[in-house]
C-alpha cells in the first residue's frame, strides 16, 4: 500500500508518444464507436451522413490543430485545456474550463459504468444486469469504479501501460470489423441506400442529426494536452494529438458507412446495441455478436481509466494553478494527485446512484456530459485564433485554421441545446464554490474584474431562466 507523500509537486516525465497516443484514441473511442451505425442512421441517409462526416473531419482536425498549434506556441502551458483557457481569459474562466471538463469526465465514466452492465446484460449469464439499472448493475458499477481508484493509485506510469493494452485491443477489434465490413459490402445493396429520406427531414436536418452524434466520438481528442506536464517530450504531445484526430476520423466513418451496404437503412435503425454486434449477428450469427460484446465491455474499460486519469489530473492541475482549493493539490509516494482522485471516484460513485434512483439512461448522461465539456473547446479554439492574431505577421493559413476551429467550437456548443446548456450552467455555478474557497486560500477578491462578474451573474440567469423547461424534462423523461 502506498503510503502519502509531502511532496504536492508531480515531478515525473514518465509517458511516451505510444502512452499518449493511446490516451487519446482510449478517451475517444469508448462506447460510441461501437453503436455508431444505428446511431446516424436513425437521423440520416447516407449521403447527408458521408457529408456530415467530411464536415466533422475538418472541424476535428482544424480543434485537433488548435492544440497542437497552442503546445507549440506557448510550451510554458502544460495544464491543457484548462490552462488554455486561463491564459487566455482569466483566472474565472480557467476554473470553469476546468471544472467543465473535470465533471464530463466523471459523468462520462458513470455513463461507461451504465453501459458495461447493460451490454453484459445481453449474455444469459449476465441477464440479471438487464439494461444496467438494477441493483446488481449498481453493486458491478460501484466495484469498477473503486477497482480502477486503486489501479491509478498505484501509478500513473502503470496505469497507462493497462491502458495502451486495452487500446490495442480495441484497435485491433475495430480493424477487425473494418475489414469485415468490407468483405460483406454489396454494391448493390449500398446504392439502394442512396435514395432520399424525406421522412427524416430535409438534408441540412440530417447533416446536423449525423454531427449531434459525432461530438461524443471525439470528445477527448484533447487528452495528451492535459498530461504535458508528464509528457517526455512536449513534440509528442503535438504529434499524437495529430495521429489520433486522423486515425478516428478514418474508424469512425467508416464504421458508420460501410453498413449501408450490408443491410438496408432501416435494418440498420432497428439493431439492438451495440449495433456493430448486430450487424455481425446477422452476418454470422450470435457467437459473432457475443465476441464483439465482450470486445465492447473491453473498450469501455479501457476509457472508464483513460477518463479517470484525466479527471482527477485535471483536479490537480487547477489546483497547483491556484483555481481549485490546494487540497487536490496533495499527491502521494507514486507521484498520483489522491486527493483528486479520491474525489473523483467519490463524484462518479455519487452519479451513478443518482442515475440509478433517477432512471437516468446513458444516452442523457452522455448529452450531458457532451455539453459540459462544448465549452472548454470553444475557449481553447479562441485562445489559439487569439495567438495568431497577436503574431506581428499573421499567417494566413494560422488563420484559417484558426477560425476554422472556432466555427466548429461554435457549432458544438450550438449542437448540444439549449436544456443542456442550461442544466451545464447549473453545474457551473456549483463548482463555484470550489473556486471560492481556493480565491479565499490565497486572500483574493472573488473575481478579478467586472467581466468575471458579469459571467457569474450570466449563469445565474440562464439558470433560473430556464429552471421550469429542465424540471419540465426531467417530469416528462426527455432527460432520465
Amino acid at each position: 500500500m502506498s503510503t502519502p507523500s509531502t511532496n504536492e509537486k508531480i515531478n515525473v516525465r514518465d509517458l511516451s508518444f505510444v502512452a499518449l497516443f493511446s490516451l487519446i484514441v482510449g478517451s475517444m473511442m469508448g462506447s460510441g464507436v461501437f453503436d455508431v451505425p444505428q446511431n446516424v442512421a436513425h437521423g440520416a441517409g447516407v449521403i447527408p451522413i458521408s457529408i456530415g462526416w467530411i464536415i466533422t473531419a475538418v472541424g476535428v482536425l482544424a480543434l485537433s490543430w488548435a492544440f497542437a498549434y497552442i503546445s507549440n506556441q506557448r510550451p510554458d502551458i502544460q495544464s491543457g485545456i484548462y490552462g488554455y483557457a486561463k491564459h487566455g481569459f482569466g483566472d474565472y474562466v480557467g476554473f470553469n474550463s476546468a471544472w467543465g471538463y473535470a465533471l464530463n469526465a466523471l459523468l462520462a465514466n458513470a455513463s461507461y459504468l451504465i453501459y458495461i452492465c447493460a451490454t453484459l446484460g445481453n449474455f444469459a449469464f449476465f441477464k440479471f444486469f438487464g439494461n444496467g439499472n438494477t441493483i446488481s448493475s449498481l453493486v458491478a458499477e460501484s466495484v469498477m469504479i473503486w477497482a480502477v481508484f486503486f489501479l491509478v493509485r498505484n501509478g500513473i506510469r502503470e496505469a497507462s501501460i493497462v491502458n495502451v493494452i486495452l487500446t490495442i485491443i480495441k484497435v485491433l477489434v475495430l480493424a477487425s470489423i473494418i475489414i469485415v465490413f468490407v468483405l460483406a459490402f454489396n454494391w448493390t445493396k449500398f446504392k439502394s441506400n442512396l435514395h432520399a429520406e424525406p421522412h427524416l427531414g430535409d438534408w441540412f436536418t440530417q447533416v446536423k442529426s449525423t454531427m449531434l452524434v459525432t461530438v461524443w466520438d471525439f470528445t477527448g481528442i484533447e487528452a495528451a494536452c492535459i498530461f504535458a506536464l508528464r509528457a517526455k517530450r512536449m513534440k509528442d504531445v503535438i504529434k499524437a494529438t495529430m495521429l489520433a484526430a486522423v486515425v478516428v476520423c478514418l474508424i469512425t466513418s467508416l464504421i458508420s458507412v460501410l453498413p449501408f451496404g450490408i443491410l438496408s437503412a432501416q435494418e440498420i435503425r432497428e439493431l439492438s446495441t451495440p449495433s456493430t454486434a448486430g450487424i455481425l449477428t446477422q452476418l454470422y450469427g450470435e457467437n459473432s455478436g457475443n465476441l464483439i460484446r465482450a470486445a465492447v465491455v473491453i473498450s469501455v474499460l479501457g476509457a472508464l481509466l483513460a477518463w479517470t486519469l484525466l479527471a482527477s489530473n485535471m483536479f490537480y492541475l487547477a489546483s497547483e494553478d491556484k483555481t481549485m482549493p490546494k487540497s487536490f493539490m496533495k499527491v502521494n509516494a507514486n507521484n498520483v494527485p489522491i486527493n483528486a482522485l479520491v474525489i473523483s471516484s467519490i463524484a462518479a460513485q455519487v452519479f451513478i446512484v443518482v442515475a440509478f434512483f433517477t432512471n437516468a439512461v446513458y444516452l442523457a448522461m452522455i448529452q450531458l456530459a457532451t455539453s459540459l465539456v462544448l465549452l472548454p473547446y470553444l475557449l481553447s479554439a479562441m485562445f489559439a485564433l487569439k495567438l495568431v492574431i497577436s503574431e506581428g505577421k499573421i499567417d494566413r493559413l494560422s488563420f484559417i485554421k484558426g477560425v476554422l476551429a472556432v466555427l466548429y467550437g461554435i457549432w458544438l456548443v450550438y449542437s448540444g441545446g439549449m436544456m443542456f446548456l442550461a442544466l451545464s450552467s447549473l453545474l457551473y455555478l456549483v463548482g463555484a464554490i470550489f473556486y471560492f474557497i481556493a480565491r479565499k486560500e490565497q486572500a483574493k477578491p472573488l473575481f478579478d474584474n467586472k467581466f468575471e462578474v458579469v459571467l457569474f451573474i450570466t449563469l445565474i440567469v440562464i439558470t433560473v431562466g430556464s429552471f421550469a423547461d429542465w424540471s419540465q424534462a426531467f417530469i416528462t423523461g426527455q432527460i432520465g
